[in-house]
């Protein structure tokens, strides 16, 4: 038996190493099986199954090595499937325009409009106290 294992443990090793070598996010297909779930990561031609969705993800990420994932979903509930995907890019827009606005946000403050903390917290919609820990993180 601990042939075996030490045998999973160097392909497992080698999974990560090559993982890492794909670039992120790793694709993994994951689907409902019976009772429990399953994960094919096609790339390195590897397969984990767990019972719960849960593990199944834990068990990815520990071969990996990394937490970027691009996860595509098969529950056997259409339905569910679509929302899920949607659900997933509506979030990942929710992140773009977050990066965008802060990135905005940090333009704005270092421009020299001689403006109070106040004002310029009602111009952009933050709280006075957030433009001024924003501010002193621009200009320390």
């Amino acid at each position: 038996m601990g042939t075996t294992s030490t045998a999973a443990s160097t392909d497992d090793s080698v999974d990560v190493a090559v993982a890492r070598q794909l670039g992120a996010p790793v694709l993994v297909m994951v689907t409902r099986d019976g009772c429990g779930w399953r994960a094919e990561v096609a790339a390195l031609g590897v397969v984990r199954n767990s019972r719960s969705l849960h593990g199944l993800v834990r068990r990815v990420r520990a071969l990996l090595g990394t937490d970027a994932i691009d996860y595509q979903f098969d529950t056997g509930d259409v339905e569910l499937d679509q929302l899920v995907r949607q659900i997933r890019l509506a979030r990942e827009a929710v992140q773009a325009h977050g990066e965008r606005a802060r990135k905005l946000t940090g333009e704005a403050l270092r421009l020299p409009c001689g403006g109070s903390v106040r004002d310029l917290a009602v111009l952009i919609g933050l709280s006075h106290q957030r433009v001024h820990q924003l501010m002193r993180q621009i200009c320390p």
